[in-house]
């Protein structure tokens, strides 16, 4: 979960929580207000019950339009409904409360946002209009909204001071596909501020380095070529057929070797684009033997190869053939017998050989020279870091298992 979604929730859970708040004390508040009102309205039950009694002991009619009746209504804020309007309103109105009082049904009933008092006695029924008005309480409506607006606010402000890590994001994205230009300097003084300067600080340091190791390496491989040219020329000068072909043979692999070199360092620095096309991996492995400093009898008394089934694959051809080219070279180096079997099968590659059993897991074996840290001097240079780097690249699995006394190693795609 983000954590742009994980304010969200916080503050949706706010609003909602705000909300049930303020609902409740509404409510209660309602509660409260009917209660006045039903306390005032059993008043004027009562009031009404008397007027009815003193005019039964006087033995005179009940009359509802009696002055201080009418001046007791008034004073109440009620006032009598006109018996030709009694029964209309009785049909529309909704009854909220209900109660028997002296054999007496009190009815408290709403219409048309009025709220009307209807006593129902044996001997008589009457009809009142509250003219008192239902006032709402507009501090707790204004209060709720307030506090809506702080809550929203405050939600705003925080994603608009978190927006910088957006940025940093898409900066550092970026700066893993290679792009080591971008800049997330910063002048505010915030703490994603600070973050963002420190790493901008880190990857110029870093950008440093690189240029560095490239202007390097390409002065290397330049100044390498100097002689390679001077020696193909002094070469042209031999007599010996035989010979020259054959110094020939070592400065064209001299070459494949700066060449190797070169993608290299392009693919180390991210600044390879990869040229993915379907290959058979055959021809991959041929081309992976020719890079090899070696003579075509070497490479049939120590390379054997058996195509299972063909394998096609969507790959770089050159890189992906670098890749073989070091593991072969690997396989080689480090077995006692020098040989290493190569089997083609539908999904995958293997390449096995004699030889001890990895006392850790591959990828410690990938570091650079990891024989040299271990103080092996016969131990592991870059050639597994390699083949590693570039199954990143391609996106393929590079596994080993150790069987039978054999070590092999399996490419494969991902699944």
């Amino acid at each position: 979960m983000t954590l742009y979604n994980k304010i969200r929730i916080i503050f949706f859970v706010a609003i909602v929580l705000s909300t049930a708040f303020f609902s409740s004390y509404l409510y209660i508040q309602r509660g409260h207000h009917f209660k006045e009102h039903e306390k005032r309205y059993m008043q004027t039950v009562l009031f009404t019950l008397k007027h009815y009694r003193q005019s039964k002991a006087n033995k005179s009619a009940v009359n509802f339009n009696d002055e201080n009746f009418q001046y007791f209504l008034q004073e109440s804020n009620f006032e009598k409904i006109k018996d030709t309007n009694e029964f209309e309103i009785l049909q529309q109105a909704h009854m909220l409360h209900k109660r028997s009082l002296r054999h007496t049904e009190v009815k408290i009933l709403r219409s048309k946002h009025r709220m009307y008092l209807f006593i129902k006695h044996p001997r008589f029924q009457l009809l009142l209009h509250d003219q008192q008005e239902a006032t709402f309480p507009i501090e707790i409506f204004v209060a709720y909204l307030l506090s809506l607006l702080f809550l929203l606010t405050l939600y705003f402000w925080l994603t608009h001071s978190l927006k910088p890590l957006k940025t940093l994001q898409a900066s550092i994205t970026k700066v893993a596909k290679g792009d080591l230009s971008v800049s997330v300097k910063s002048s505010k003084k915030d703490e994603i501020a600070q973050v963002s300067n420190a790493f901008d600080d880190a990857l110029r340091k870093l950008e440093s380095l690189i240029n560095s190791r490239q202007l390097f390496l390409r002065t290397i491989m330049h100044e390498l070529k100097t002689p390679i040219g001077k020696g193909r020329l002094l070469n042209e000068f031999l007599e010996n057929e035989i010979q020259r072909e054959s110094y020939n043979a070592v400065f064209e692999r001299l070459e494949l070797l700066i060449e190797e070199f070169s993608k290299i360092e392009q693919m180390l620095s991210s600044s390879y684009k990869l040229k993915v096309a379907s290959y058979n991996v055959q021809e991959m492995i041929d081309q992976a033997l020719d890079l090899m400093i070696m003579d075509e009898e070497e490479i049939e008394e120590q390379v054997s190869m058996v195509q299972v089934e063909p394998f096609v694959l969507e790959t770089d051809f050159e890189l992906f053939s670098l890749a073989l080219k070091n593991l072969i070279d690997n396989a080689l180096k480090y077995s006692p017998e020098h040989k290493v079997s190569i089997t083609i099968y539908h999904n995958r590659i293997e390449l096995s050989n004699v030889g001890e059993q990895f006392t850790e897991n591959l990828e410690a074996y990938a570091q650079p020279f990891y024989g040299k840290r271990k103080g092996k001097g016969n131990g592991f240079g870059l050639g597994l870091y390699i083949v590693q780097n570039i199954m990143e690249l391609l996106k393929l699995k590079l596994e080993y298992i150790y069987r039978d006394g054999k070590n092999l190693f399996l490419i494969k795609k991902y699944k």
